[in-house]
């Protein structure tokens, strides 16, 4: 019975029209990774910018001769809620937002850009260095995740060309 079950549902999935981003067929695979490893990226100031840049490096490639400059602007807020009832803070929430534009570095033509946002949310707790602690380690974990939702967006991006 069960292994009914899968065979129907893999040719249901077979039909859906579902490609994966990095197909082999085609040369998809090989173009796309070409062009993102053909990105120069640019660096991003603070701490915050240098993790997120060298996750892009990991996840991008380079190559000798780029053809796009990428250029990130990160901006962080913070927000306090879930009050006690001496009004003191109990939770924080931590929105990271990327402001991003590839240009083509031949004609200088702003060839993608947009604004991507990413948000977890913590725990303040009395000893100031765990929240501390915390409220960095969310930061961290944003900007990494940025990187990745920036990845997979010029991705698609590029496979659409």
């Amino acid at each position: 019975m069960s292994k009914s079950i899968f065979i129907a549902l893999a040719l249901l999935l077979t039909g859906c029209g579902f490609k994966p981003l990095y197909q082999a067929e085609g040369g998809n695979s090989k173009m796309v990774l070409t062009k993102l490893a053909s990105i120069d990226i640019a660096p991003i100031p603070d701490r915050l910018g240098q993790i997120m840049r060298n996750r892009m490096l990991d996840l991008f490639g380079s190559t000798s001769t780029p053809d796009y400059h990428l250029s990130v602007t990160i901006h962080d807020e913070i927000e306090g809620y879930g009050f006690r009832s001496d009004a003191a803070v109990t939770q924080e929430q931590v929105t990271m937002k990327a402001v991003i534009v590839l240009t083509a570095i031949t004609s200088d033509d702003i060839e993608y850009e947009t604004t991507l946002q990413a948000r977890t949310s913590y725990d303040v707790v009395l000893s100031d260095f765990a929240t501390y602690t915390q409220r960095e380690d969310a930061k961290r974990r944003l900007v990494e995740e940025l990187a990745e939702q920036l990845h997979r967006r010029l991705a698609l991006h590029f496979r659409k060309q």
